[in-house]
C-alpha cells in the first residue's frame, strides 16, 4: 500500500510542476485611452484568462512576475508606428529594458525560474 500511496503521489507531483507557456497579449483602445493586458497559458483544463488595463490617468506600466514557466510570448497589437518600453527581469538580474515596436509583433522570452516582464503605455518617453 505504502508503494502505491508514493507511486501516485510522485505521477500527481510530477504534473503539478510541469512548466508551460505563459502568454501575454497587450492592446490600446483608443477611444478610451487604455492600454489593456491580458494573460492565460496553454493548460486547457484551468480557467485562467485574467483581464487588467492602465487608464489614462494610472500607472505606465503593466508587469507581471512568473516562476518556473517554460516559455513566456509577448503580443503586442497597437498601431503603426507604435512603441513599448520592454522590460525584463531574470532572477536577480538587473532590469534590462528595451523600446521595441508594439505594430503586430510577437515576443518570445525562455525565461530562468524566477522571470518579470514591464510593459509600458504605448509611445511612452
Amino acid at each position: 500500500m505504502k508503494k502505491l500511496t508514493l507511486s501516485v503521489a510522485i505521477l500527481l507531483g510530477g504534473v503539478a510542476a510541469k512548466a508551460q507557456t505563459e502568454y501575454v497579449d497587450i492592446t490600446t483602445k483608443g477611444i478610451f485611452g487604455r492600454s489593456e493586458m491580458v494573460l492565460y497559458n496553454d493548460d486547457t483544463n484551468y480557467n485562467d484568462l485574467e483581464y487588467f488595463y492602465l487608464g489614462r490617468n494610472n500607472d505606465k506600466y503593466h508587469w507581471v512576475k512568473y516562476t518556473n514557466a517554460n516559455k513566456v510570448i509577448v503580443t503586442m497589437s497597437d498601431e503603426l508606428g507604435d512603441t513599448r518600453e520592454l522590460c525584463t527581469k531574470r532572477n536577480d538580474q538587473e532590469l534590462q529594458c528595451e523600446v521595441v515596436d508594439a505594430f503586430a509583433t510577437v515576443y518570445e522570452f525562455k525565461p530562468s525560474y524566477k522571470f518579470e516582464v514591464w510593459i509600458s503605455k504605448t509611445n511612452v518617453k
